[in-house]
């Protein structure tokens, strides 16, 4: 891959392609987390209903021009399931990014900033976005979770099975201007023994 690849664009996911459809739940699947068959079309009926917007984020392929590549997807929504007027809104004043994922072989490459920009674009453009968007807002991992000690905190990463991540996702999204304004427990997670963890999220939002 050359760095030309770097270049992405997004394109919309239509899910009533049966195809899309099955990749879209590919990657579901290797990012970890709402990838059911339920989950999925409840965003096709989200996305039916002009509240959920769903992109490819594509790449060049050198070896087919007529066949990119789908390195990943992302979201922008004017709704989130509870309801948060803070993070997403109906009336498309604010947009929420839900789901954000590239695939592993292709995150060396600068693709998340990028696609990131494009979908801020979008927001404030119609059909996906409205010219009345005044923030994308998103939930991102706290970082007490890679720098407390505790073992609710950085501790809880041998509990569950997995190494401590070599940075922090809430701090990525600091470094291309989200601010977080408040952190709650959000999901849960069971440990090895048996027992669960509580994962907090930072709620964070850049002004449009």
């Amino acid at each position: 891959m050359t760095a030309t690849s770097q270049k992405c664009d997004l394109e919309p996911i239509n899910l009533h392609d049966t195809d899309q459809f099955a990749e879209i739940q590919r990657q579901r699947v290797i990012c970890g987390w709402h990838y059911s068959e339920q989950t999925l079309q409840e965003w096709k009926a989200k996305q039916q209903d002009g509240l959920k917007s769903l992109f490819w984020i594509i790449l060049p392929n050198s070896t087919n021009s007529n066949n990119p590549i789908r390195a990943g997807h992302i979201s922008l929504d004017a709704y989130c399931d509870p309801p948060e007027l803070d993070l997403a809104r109906a009336d498309k004043s604010v947009l929420a990014i839900s789901a954000f994922f590239i695939l592993p072989e292709y995150r060396a490459y600068g693709l998340g900033r990028r696609a990131m920009s494009l979908v801020e674009e979008l927001a404030i453009r119609e059909p996906y976005g409205s010219i009345n968007c005044r923030s994308i807002a998103l939930t991102a991992l706290s970082k007490r979770h890679i720098y407390e000690e505790g073992p609710e905190w950085r501790g809880m990463w041998e509990r569950i099975g997995l190494s401590v991540p070599s940075f922090s996702i809430q701090e990525w999204y600091e470094k291309i201007g989200y601010v977080s304004w408040k952190e709650e427990p959000l999901y849960e997670e069971k440990t090895l023994d048996g027992g669960v963890v509580t994962l907090w999220e930072a709620f964070m939002k850049k002004m449009l």
